[in-house]
């Protein structure tokens, strides 16, 4: 597997991955609910992963595996990780554990205190597990008790 910096051109691919991810793989989170599904995905846009890719202090990284994108990670300049999806089909294959890994490097490198995030419930665990600490638990988008906000200090 690859870790490498995501460009404009891989805008497309990158959403697509995204969208996926979330549909398939964060069930547990929507339930299939339509409207939050809808609520989730709001801001999953070409536009705004073009922007994430493009814009000056973010970063957007992709794990590509087997001549194929594996997954999609990113955070902006502030330390907010705001992308952090696998492949349904690269699922518990160490793909989101070396974009994280990648992404702490990259926020260290660009001297960021921490890294904060909104979790799901999916993925609350993973982050736990990887060294990232409660900061608030008042629910999360999806309304539910299981989301919670969590930073790691770098």
């Amino acid at each position: 597997m690859i870790v490498r910096q995501a460009e404009a051109k891989d805008a497309e691919a990158a959403l697509a991955l995204v969208r996926r991810s979330i549909v398939e793989l964060c069930r547990d989170d929507h339930f299939g609910d339509p409207l939050t599904l809808e609520g989730w995905l709001a801001n999953k846009t070409l536009a705004n992963m073009q922007a994430w890719i493009t814009r000056l202090g973010s970063v957007v990284l992709l794990a590509e595996g087997e001549g194929r994108l594996a997954g999609v990670a990113g955070f902006t300049a502030a330390g907010d990780l705001i992308l952090l999806y696998v492949a349904p089909e690269d699922r518990l294959k160490g793909v989101s554990k070396a974009l994280l890994a990648a992404c702490e490097e990259r926020a260290r490198a660009m001297r960021l205190p921490r890294l904060r995030l909104t979790t799901s419930f999916t993925a609350r665990q993973f982050f736990l597990d990887r060294g990232y600490e409660v900061e608030e638990e008042e629910g999360d988008i999806f309304g539910s008790a299981d989301g919670c906000e969590l930073r790691k200090e770098l």
